[in-house]
């Protein structure tokens, strides 16, 4: 009887899908936590600033980029001094100032082009274009109770005279709390309840999940007036927390519907990224449990193979029946494809179509997954999709830490462009690189 021996190319493959199974079940998906992600989180929110007429009053809020650098969203409350001829502006670091002014103005003038009372809501047009990332969106349906959120935005009593950059927004962490139902026959805005941390001056500001895309407007938090005992104050009352960890966002499908008259472009997912765990889930359990029965197979052919000798074993001859060969996969005409050219889909060749092809390293966030041995890759590294009517590739670096390149030229930080058949495109790296084919 002839025992087994190791095949290599089978116990490699074993080894790889072992591998990917554990990415797969073990992979943390809050890449809110990435160096890539909260820089584009941070470069995206602004300070939102509005003086009254007279300049006695000036108020301050929060505000994040949209489109193509030239618009921003807020609250209406935070802009409503323009209802009375005030004027609102966002505020800007030091490097953003006009280069060919160094002692111009830290701000950047608004006007307000869009407004929603009901909803709280306004969108600004700046006077002149940042050269800040836009904000990508998820639906209110990627949403649960528990998920993890972040809340970005300038809390008025964090403001210090040795706070540093006041362009610098704060960051707060918590969960959704709960997902308030539309109101019947209300014109009343969605709401997400959350428990993260958000003060006077976060209002307007963004709510991210934890992949880094807005899900809300982060508008009030439970708050009331009571009257001060201070003999030195005028008597004016303040407010307090009414409650601890409730404040309430914005759902932002809300906001959704006025950048399309607007002819605003956004971006906008469906895909929901799993929480996070911290303890050893059943899946974890499931991952070492496979992992170990791998190394049994392996354990074990590896004994058989070297109990093998000339003595015992059957040994095959050389010469073998020719094999018919295999009969090539059938492509329709047409059919664009991703080729696999270095790292684990060398030789793979993938079907794209319109929906854009998610690759990195998190299963959470993409559907063609690279494995974690290759870590320059970053989670949710590029888009790859085919637009059929142009003929053409287009190909999207999602903030990635160590960048894409298309042709061996570096797209810009969350940049894109179009890829013509046979171009390439690598992953922060040439050990990862596919071309893109028309067959």
């Amino acid at each position: 009887m002839t025992k087994p021996r190791i095949d290599l190319r089978t116990a490699a493959a074993l080894v790889l899908a072992l591998t990917a199974l554990s990415t797969l079940l073990t992979s943390t998906p809050l890449r809110a936590s990435d160096d890539a992600t909260r820089a584009h989180m941070d470069a995206a929110t602004l300070r939102v600033l509005c003086l009254s007429e007279d300049g006695t009053e000036l108020g301050t809020g929060s505000g994040f980029v949209i489109g193509d650098g030239r618009h921003v969203v807020t609250n209406w409350h935070v802009v409503d001094c323009t209802a009375a001829a005030g004027q609102a502006a966002v505020l800007i670091s030091a490097t953003e100032r006009d280069e060919r002014d160094p002692a111009s103005e830290p701000v950047v003038g608004v006007r307000v082009v869009s407004s929603d009372t009901n909803r709280d809501l306004a969108i600004l047009a700046l006077d002149r274009p940042l050269r800040r990332p836009a904000v990508t969106f998820a639906s209110a349906a990627t949403v649960r109770k528990l998920d993890p959120v972040v809340a970005y935005g300038f809390p008025g009593v964090a403001d210090r005279e040795d706070a540093g950059d006041l362009a610098d927004p704060s960051a707060t962490t918590g969960v959704v709390s709960r997902i308030d139902p539309a109101a019947p026959g209300a014109d009343l805005p969605r709401l997400i309840q959350l428990d993260a941390a958000i003060n006077p001056g976060n209002s307007g500001g963004p709510l991210f999940d934890a992949a880094g895309r807005v899900i809300g407007i982060n508008t009030m938090k439970a708050l009331t007036e009571v009257a001060t005992t201070d003999p030195d104050s005028d008597g004016t009352p303040v407010r307090v927390p009414l409650g601890e960890g409730i404040g309430w966002a914005v759902v932002s499908d809300e906001l959704l519907p006025y950048l399309d008259r607007l002819g605003i472009p956004y971006r906008v997912e469906s895909t929901r990224p799993e929480a996070a765990g911290h303890a050893l889930s059943g899946g974890v359990w499931l991952t070492i449990a496979a992992l170990a029965l791998g190394l049994m197979v392996l354990t074990l052919l590896a004994r058989r193979a070297r109990s093998a000798t000339p003595s015992t074993a059957v040994r095959q001859s050389s010469v073998r029946a020719p094999q018919p060969a295999a009969a090539p996969a059938q492509t329709p005409p047409g059919q664009a494809q991703l080729h696999g050219l270095a790292g684990p889909y060398a030789g793979v060749k993938i079907p794209l179509g319109a929906e854009p092809l998610a690759i990195g390293r998190d299963p959470a966030m993409a559907k063609l997954v690279i494995p974690p041995t290759f870590g320059r890759v970053s989670k949710r590294h590029a888009l790859i999709s085919y637009d059929r009517p142009t003929r053409q590739f287009r190909v999207e670096d999602c903030w990635s830490s160590h960048g894409t390149f298309v042709n061996g030229e570096p797209l810009p930080p969350g940049g894109s462009t179009t890829l013509a058949p046979g171009g390439r495109v690598d992953l922060a790296t040439a050990e990862v690189a596919f071309e893109v084919l028309l067959t």
